[in-house]
């Protein structure tokens, strides 16, 4: 259950009741419940379990780059504008901080069973976000598909990570087609949300996981799900084909190609490269974007994490992030690749589309499943998840 809470409490984001017409004094944030009782369940986990988390090397050296890139953001309000908000941005921070130590002790305990919960928590989370924006609640003004109160931008991820849950299931089924059924439908959600970043960063991991789609089609035998995929798309396309093809003609054809619509994304990065270059050894501070370019309200960041980090953070930011992705391919580069498991491989593909995503949209806060993937691949790796006690089905490690 402690991983189920992880995830709902990481997918929640920056979801609040009032969005549901409830308001509920200091609850009103979701995370506030959802990591308060994370926290008490992983302290109780160490309680009965007797083990103390993060005490292998392969964990110690891939969190703590992380934790120091994270707790520099945190120092860096101290030098941020006098009318920076920082108390969203830290709190976002810590948020983070709580949740990637909490998968990498649990990744350490059990690996294997970690990542397969996430992995159907994804599924599910995909065929909720999929059923909601379908029933034609979720559609902005634009017609682009959103779901529970998140941008296009998050719908996108959701699709796309469904996708990576469903192609997991298939090879670890050993080619059952149900669970690569489902791909079809999770793509048409991430083609109608109009996520230009995110669809070209799953076109990235599609053209890296190419190579061992065909192999493994090859060993098991390709002619069932080639021959069934275009008939369930033909299907989706009789349920939702003029939406698809209105979104297409109006966001990708006209807007992106014909009238050069960048969503303002090269004014934002002129604008943060320019604060680099005024800062450049710390940056500006967390929240410094907006309290010193103050584009407006949907403008809060750059949408681009190396270059926010650079304009916040400064060089020494920046240094600190690319230490923390060397460190973290580092050690999942440890293993010899044809000795790398699926769960560890579904993990990395997961991390590296939140990546390339991450240089089209997003804050700070809406990177975080990048790092717990990237965690969750490298720090639990099977050398190291055979070592710790497994945790029971009960949720709690089993002695030794």
């Amino acid at each position: 259950m402690i991983i189920v809470a992880c995830y709902v409490a990481t997918l929640a984001g920056h979801f609040t009741l009032t969005r549901m017409g409830i308001s509920v004094p200091v609850l009103n944030d979701v995370r506030v419940l959802f990591f308060s009782a994370v926290l008490m369940a992983f302290a109780l986990e160490i309680h009965h379990a007797g083990v103390y988390p993060l005490h292998t090397g392969p964990a110690r050296r891939t969190l703590q780059p992380v934790l120091i890139l994270f707790g520099y953001q945190i120092l860096s309000a101290t030098w941020a504008p006098r009318n920076a908000v920082i108390n969203d941005v830290v709190s976002d921070l810590v948020a983070m901080v709580v949740l990637v130590i909490v998968y990498t002790a649990l990744a350490e305990w059990d690996q294997h069973r970690v990542i397969v919960v996430t992995m159907y928590c994804q599924y599910v989370a995909a065929w909720l976000y999929f059923l909601y924006s379908a029933s034609g609640r979720g559609a902005t003004a634009a017609g682009r598909w959103t779901a529970f109160g998140g941008g296009p931008n998050v719908y996108v991820r959701v699709m796309v990570l469904g996708m990576v849950a469903a192609a997991y299931f298939y090879f670890r089924s050993g080619g059952k087609f149900l669970w690569l059924a489902a791909a079809p439908l999770f793509l048409v959600g991430a083609i109608a949300s109009g996520s230009r970043g995110g669809l070209v960063a799953f076109g990235g991991i599609v053209i890296l996981a190419g190579p061992s789609l065909v192999r493994f089609m090859r060993r098991h035998g390709a002619i069932k799900p080639l021959a069934a995929i275009p008939m369930v798309g033909a299907v989706v396309w009789l349920l939702f084909g003029d939406q698809i093809m209105f979104l297409i003609n109006n966001r990708f054809l006209a807007g992106t190609i014909q009238q050069r619509n960048t969503s303002d994304r090269d004014v934002l990065y002129e604008k943060g490269a320019g604060l680099f270059l005024e800062s450049p050894v710390f940056g500006v501070g967390v929240h410094g974007f907006y309290a010193i370019t103050n584009l407006g309200p949907g403008e809060k960041y750059v949408h681009n994490l190396p270059l926010a980090v650079a304009a916040e953070g400064g060089a020494v930011g920046l240094l600190l992030l690319l230490v923390a992705l060397w460190a973290l391919l580092k050690e999942y580069a440890r293993i010899p690749k044809k000795q790398r498991s699926l769960p560890s491989r579904a993990c990395a593909y997961s991390g590296i589309f939140i990546l390339g995503a991450s240089f089209f949209s997003g804050d700070y806060y809406d990177h975080r499943l990048m790092w717990i993937f990237f965690l969750l691949a490298a720090a639990g790796s099977p050398a190291v998840a055979a070592r710790p006690p497994a945790i029971s089905r009960a949720g709690t490690p089993a002695p030794p």
